[in-house]
């Protein structure tokens, strides 16, 4: 049978007289065949997944050439094509030169993947002494040779390069004359054991010409004739800036631990600059911090640069080309100044530079691992003179490991910054509060002084958000916040609790009409109307206050407590600040009681609206309905709204109660248009504190939505009061309901004491009448002169007047007899409950 291609790739690969080794990127043995194994001594089963290193260690045969081996590998990787180079191979005691052809090959995407050595014996082909000569002398390593005693009998030019002498200076001289002195007894013994026949691969240290320390790796082989020792030979390859990079990495791994164990940013950037110092001779080190905002470099770590020079370097501007850390920091990348003498990046701070001696510098940027500029690595030199390669790798390892340093600070910062602050306000957060209460409390103490607190609710945030979404509102909490910080004093702490609750520490409070006046002006600019998205958003809020140590010991009871305040006050009809008394405490619980027993009955469907028609006399028809709640408590049976709509609205639960009425009667409505009755409209009366909670408009225009009702099916009735408070929130409201196309009449006109400046100032549609006038009808004759004054006013201005209380058919006449023709009243109807309140109106059809 034939036998297939892999069989016979095999076969011409074994029967091959070249050395012949197929290794992965990572340089691991992959395939040779028996020559090669022959050759290094190494076992056919054990080389397979094995660098040149690690079979050095199974097989002295190779020992002495892995470290050649690799090197060579890796030049093929470099240049990333086939080279060619020659090897001098120990078979059997004799060096063999080998001409060695090396491959790399890579994947279809260009990643390396294997490397394939082909090595053939040339020996014969270089008899002559000077083709030897030449490969010795041209050698990458230095190559030397050793007579039998030591002395130097040969060395090539890249070993004088190495040791600085020139050949002639060392030839005849023992070798021990480059060693440093405390490495010598360690070199002996490894020459001893060279003498005996063992090839000795190690390092050494020697002591080059101009006395810079070297270190190097040498491998030195013996040279036996009919196995007599007849001298040495030997490859040095240099490794100092390999052993530097070692120690590099020493401190590289040292720093990293440092930086994780969370040791102080001071203590690792003072460390990286001591270490660098030492690590290149004769230098100066800086670390210097970018400033975004002035897009300049300060100093921050330079211990060795003299203070004059800080002093004039500090606050470095970042631009091109200027000098070495403003370029650097600007093109973020590596600049070396070799001469600043002769750099023209250096004309503006050349003189500096050189009165204090510094004639070379090599700047690194610090950048996060973002990409995010931190600052400038710098070394200084007092000769002129380019970085070497090891000074390059300094720069480069220690400015990142500076710039883990700073970016683990700055994420330490950010993460005590959101610990404390809240993020959506920038405000500091109630646990920082908490953090700093005792020793604010201790201070307060020993200073004999007060501190108050303030507990703060937006009043209408919830249905902003709820309508417009939690974009907006988040803009207008941010709004809120910037205008609370804007008008509190230095040293008082501004903090947000949550949702639209903020509390406010203010220091040093003794003169309370102080602490009133700051309260009232936080009141007073909150008020003042919020943009948003070209959108006009009208909030106010209140402001309950405790003071320490009148109102508690702890931070906790006094914000209790001033929470305790704000709420009592949430229901005192605009009324924004109030300062916490003990009696609040028990008028609070009762509250929360009631509060509860309320929301109850609503969940309970307890309560109901009953409904008060309103009546043209002069056709006789109904134009329209009243909508009043009453309560059927379980026990007390029907209780009237004077005995529960005041807790209600002392409470904060009027805003639910005030919604449900609305939503009831726009669905008392809806029931009856299907019923193909005419479509009456309904008037709910809202209070002030509910244009304070609630955003009316918004609520009304969702709610007849839902019920797919005309605007004109509802009317909103408000008290002359209400237009007394917070005048420029209601007048928005009642705009926004007049836009909507929602009528909008005042009840019990003529009792407050602006009605006539209202009237101008706000488009009313109707008022109604106070029953105070309507009772001494038609006796009185002051009462009867200011009907007719509002009936005449009501016709000039074109505004629908009712008169409501009418009892009596004296009462009717005359008002019928002054061109009043819609009435409310006893006279026509007490208030219905819904099903008679539609037979009424059946009865009594427009």
């Amino acid at each position: 049978m034939a036998l297939d291609q892999k069989e016979i790739l095999t076969k011409i690969i074994d029967t091959s007289p070249d050395i012949i080794v197929l290794k992965d990127y990572m340089g691991r043995w992959i395939k040779t065949n028996q020559r090669t194994l022959d050759i290094f001594g190494i076992n056919e089963h054990s080389y397979e997944g094995k660098t040149d290193e690690e079979l050095g260690h199974l097989s002295a045969g190779i020992a002495p050439f892995a470290s050649d081996f690799e090197s060579s590998d890796q030049k093929a990787w470099d240049e990333g094509r086939q080279i060619k180079i020659e090897e001098i191979i120990t078979i059997n005691g004799k060096d063999h030169i080998f001409e060695v052809i090396k491959t790399p090959v890579y994947d279809s995407l260009g990643n390396p993947d294997t490397i394939v050595v082909i090595g053939r014996d040339i020996t014969d082909l270089l008899s002559s002494n000077q083709t030897y000569k030449s490969i010795f002398e041209h050698h990458p390593y230095g190559v030397f040779s050793l007579d039998i005693d030591g002395n130097f009998l040969d060395i090539n030019q890249e070993l004088q390069k190495i040791t600085g002498y020139h050949k002639d200076e060392l030839i005849g001289y023992h070798f021990e004359s480059v060693i440093a002195k405390d490495n010598l007894p360690f070199i002996m013994e490894k020459f001893n054991h060279v003498k005996y026949g063992q090839t000795q691969t190690h390092e050494a240290k020697i002591v080059r010409k101009d006395g810079i320390l070297v270190d190097l790796q040498i491998t030195t082989i013996p040279s036996t004739l009919n196995g007599k020792l007849i001298g040495i030979h030997g490859v040095a390859r240099d490794i100092t800036d390999q052993k530097l990079s070692e120690n590099v990495k020493v401190f590289q791994y040292r720093y990293l631990e440092r930086i994780a164990s969370g040791e102080p940013i001071q203590k690792i950037l003072q460390g990286i600059v001591e270490t660098v110092e030492k690590l290149s001779n004769e230098s100066y080190c800086s670390i210097m911090l970018y400033e975004k905002e002035h897009n300049w470099l300060r100093v921050a770590y330079a211990s060795k640069l003299p203070s004059s020079f800080l002093k004039r370097v500090d606050q470095f501007p970042v631009m091109s080309n200027n000098a070495c850390c403003g370029h650097a920091a600007y093109t973020k990348k590596l600049t070396i100044t070799s001469n600043v003498e002769s750099d023209p990046n250096w004309e503006k701070w050349r003189s500096l530079a050189l009165d204090h001696g510094i004639h070379s510098c090599w700047s690194m940027p610090i950048l996060s691992t973002k990409g995010v500029l931190l600052g400038t690595f710098a070394i200084y030199h007092p000769q002129v003179r380019a970085p070497e390669r090891y000074e390059i790798e300094l720069l480069n390892v220690f400015s990142y490991l500076s710039g883990l340093a700073l970016e683990r600070n700055i994420k330490e910062q950010e993460i005590h910054y959101l610990a404390s602050h809240d993020i959506l306000t920038d405000l500091y957060n109630i646990r920082f509060l908490h953090d700093i209460s005792k020793d604010i409390i201790q201070e307060t103490k020993q200073n004999k002084t007060k501190f108050a607190i303030l507990v703060m609710d937006l009043d209408r945030f919830k249905p902003i958000n709820d309508s417009f979404g939690h974009a907006f509102g988040d803009k207008l909490l941010q709004q809120v916040a910037k205008r609370i910080t804007d008008h509190v004093r230095d040293g008082d702490i501004v903090s947000r609790m949550g949702g639209d609750e903020f509390v406010l520490l203010l220091r040093d409070v003794s003169d309370k009409k102080l602490l009133f006046t700051i309260a009232e002006r936080i009141i007073h600019e909150i008020r003042k109307p919020i943009i948003i998205e070209n959108r006009e958003f009208h909030v106010t809020a209140s402001i309950g206050i405790s003071i320490f140590p009148d109102h508690g010991n702890s931070l906790d009871l006094l914000i209790k407590n001033a929470d305790i305040a704000m709420y009592q006050r949430k229901g005192a009809g605009g009324k924004s600040v109030a300062l916490y008394n003990e009696s609040m405490t028990e008028r609070g619980i009762e509250l929360f009681m009631l509060n509860e027993e309320l929301r109850h009955a609503l969940s309970k469907n307890q309560f109901e609206l009953f409904y008060q028609p309103k009546m043209n006399a002069e056709i006789g028809k109904v134009i329209g309905f009243e909508a009043l709640i009453r309560w059927n408590h379980p026990e007390k049976g029907l209780i009237a709204p004077s005995h529960f709509i005041p807790s209600a609205e002392e409470s904060g639960f009027i805003e639910e109660l005030g919604n449900w009425v609305i939503w009831e009667a726009c669905r008392q409505v809806h029931e009856w248009k299907k019923q193909q009755d005419p479509i009456i409209p309904i008037a709910v009366n809202v209070s002030v504190n509910q244009f304070i909670l609630t955003d009316i408009p918004a609520f009304v225009e969702k709610t007849l939505s839902e019920y797919n009702l005309p605007p004109s099916c509802l009317e909103i009735e408000i008290t002359e009061s209400v237009l007394n408070q917070h005048d420029q929130l209601i007048q928005h409201s009642v705009k926004r309901l007049q836009d909507l196309g929602v009528k909008i009449s005042i009840d019990d006109f003529g009792t407050g004491y602006a009605s006539i400046t209202y009237l101008r100032q706000i488009r009313i549609d109707a008022i109604k009448i106070d029953r105070s006038f309507i009772s001494t009808l038609p006796n009185n004759q002051e009462d009867a002169a200011i009907i007719s004054a509002l009936i005449t006013l009501a016709r000039e201005l074109n505004i629908q007047i009712i008169a409501e209380g009418i009892e009596t058919k004296e009462q009717l006449d005359f008002l019928l007899s002054k061109g009043c023709t819609d009435f409310q009243g006893y006279y026509f109807s007490q208030p219905l409950p819904a099903q008679k309140a539609h037979k009424f109106l059946s009865a009594n059809e427009t």
